[in-house]
């Protein structure tokens, strides 16, 4: 792995669970330079879990501390999935080990066993839960199973029934659909591999306006990804359209050129150009495109 950074950082932005989100810890000088892609190991007040180290930071303002309970609400929402401002109240321990790798190759083995018996009691309380996911902490302290649902579910028999199989602290995670794409391995319209599998640590409030400020076809087969709601590439380059337009006439905008009335019907924020249709009855067809400078100088230029 190369290394990220001369100086050693005080905190460490990292990878955790099968949602991959993001949170932060304190990192362990004496473990060297922040290695990205690491899998390493930390401690918490509740014993020892893993992750995969992302980056190093600076320390954090506004600490929130990762208080996990035994029977979290069930109602998280696509628009705001774990923070990833949250900081773990521990720090980093090591790297892995050869054994770790060992240990964690028997967690991931147990997760789809404990899944898979957990679907059953889910079939046996005939609880409407769809379960997809378990995570283990690497000490076998805590048991997290992921599920999606319509609307709150009363599952707290199946955490006592769950608790009394595994012997250990239980908690239900209610996703939405957004959360659910990242557990399978897929590809959007770009042709690569889910941006929420790969790289993105939370979800940002993705809205209609961002397709329309980019001209977007405001079809919902081609501006919704894999989890069936708006893109989330959609938000990548949105102010940068808005600082583009800025310049510009909105479509509606009504100016006369060279005494002839004009309307804009068309903005294309990306060329800085506009086009304008005649209000002209005799040239009511008429259309050009005029650069932003052409149309508020009231002329428009003769073209060869």
């Amino acid at each position: 792995m190369n290394e990220e950074h001369t100086e050693i950082s005080p905190y460490i932005e990292f990878k955790h669970g099968k949602l991959g989100v993001h949170r932060k810890v304190k990192w362990n000088t004496e473990l060297g330079l922040v290695m990205h892609g690491r899998k390493f190991i930390y401690r918490d007040e509740f014993g020892e879990d893993w992750g995969i180290v992302y980056a190093g930071i600076p320390e954090p303002e506004g600490i929130h501390s990762d208080n996990d309970s035994d029977h979290p609400e069930d109602d998280s929402d696509d628009e705001s999935p774990d923070s990833p401002n949250v900081i773990v109240n521990g720090i980093a321990d090591r790297y892995f080990t050869e054994e770790d790798e060992k240990v964690l190759l028997e967690i991931v083995k147990d997760e789809g066993e404990f899944l898979k018996t957990c679907r059953e009691r889910v079939e046996h309380h005939g609880l409407k839960m769809k379960m997809l996911a378990t995570d283990i902490r690497y000490d076998r302290k805590k048991i997290t199973f992921h599920f999606a649902a319509e609307g709150r579910v009363d599952f707290r028999m199946l955490v006592r029934d769950l608790a009394s199989i595994f012997r250990c602290r239980i908690e239900l995670h209610q996703i939405g659909a957004r959360d659910e794409a990242k557990l399978y391995i897929g590809c959007g319209a770009c042709g690569r591999t889910l941006c929420c599998r790969t790289w993105l640590g939370s979800f940002e409030p993705i809205g209609i306006k961002m397709a329309r400020a980019q001209n977007l076809p405001l079809n919902p087969g081609k501006i919704s990804g894999n989890c069936g709601r708006l893109l989330c590439c959609l938000s990548y380059e949105y102010d940068t359209y808005l600082v583009l337009s800025e310049t510009l006439p909105k479509v509606g905008d009504q100016k006369e050129f060279d005494g002839v009335p004009y309307e804009v019907s068309y903005v294309s924020p990306l060329t800085q150009t506009v086009t304008i249709h005649c209000l002209d009855r005799e040239e009511r067809h008429r259309r050009v495109k005029v650069t932003s400078e052409e149309y508020y100088s009231g002329h428009l230029k003769k073209k060869k």
